[in-house]
């Protein structure tokens, strides 16, 4: 009588073998730089001015006598572009930085599933590689960028951290899986 071996199929399962693990904290300069890098400020200087021309083109009235301005609108669209041009900015990097302090502590794993932020052995954060569109490099950082549903995010990776190896082991394993730019 043959015997029949009635085993599951072989599930495939997803690399998860560490490729880089590191621990330290990103400075506000360097959080500034990677979303400037990142080009986070760049949209939100054009969405400033269109908004801005937008609410001050609404107060401008031309007709047969001429043409006048409704100070009201005007006014408005300078305060709309102040606060979106100095105060945002300042903002969203407060904001940044204290989801960073949030995270004290944890070390920033790079492995086959992405980028991770792990304390104690738990992931508190993960970034698929999936959901990364793109990474930037500049002579201080890597800064990965991505986009999780509606959400945009951008990942900040000093190289002071590192050592010279590990940051070249880091820029080669980003520029295998994303493009640059």
């Amino acid at each position: 009588m043959a015997e029949i071996n009635m085993r599951q199929p072989q599930q495939t399962q997803v690399m998860r073998e560490v490729v880089l693990r590191f621990t330290g904290s990103v400075e506000k300069s360097e959080l500034s730089e990677g979303l400037k890098v990142a080009g986070t400020f760049r949209r939100l200087r054009w969405l400033t001015a269109a908004g801005a021309l937008f609410i001050a083109l609404l107060g401008v009235r031309v007709d047969a006598e001429g043409g006048s301005v409704n100070i009201g609108l005007a006014a408005a669209a300078v305060v709309y572009a102040t606060v979106f041009a100095l105060i945002v900015p300042r903002r969203i990097v407060a904001y940044a930085l204290r989801a960073q302090k949030a995270h004290e502590g944890a070390d920033c794993v790079v492995d086959g599933m992405g980028i991770a932020a792990v304390l104690d052995g738990a992931d508190i954060k993960r970034l698929g590689w999936d959901a990364m569109t793109r990474y930037h490099e500049t002579p201080s950082l890597y800064v990965a960028v991505g986009r999780t549903g509606v959400k945009s995010w951008v990942m900040v990776l000093p190289k002071r951290l590192l050592s010279r190896s590990d940051a070249e082991l880091l820029g080669a394993v980003l520029d295998s899986r994303l493009p640059c730019g």
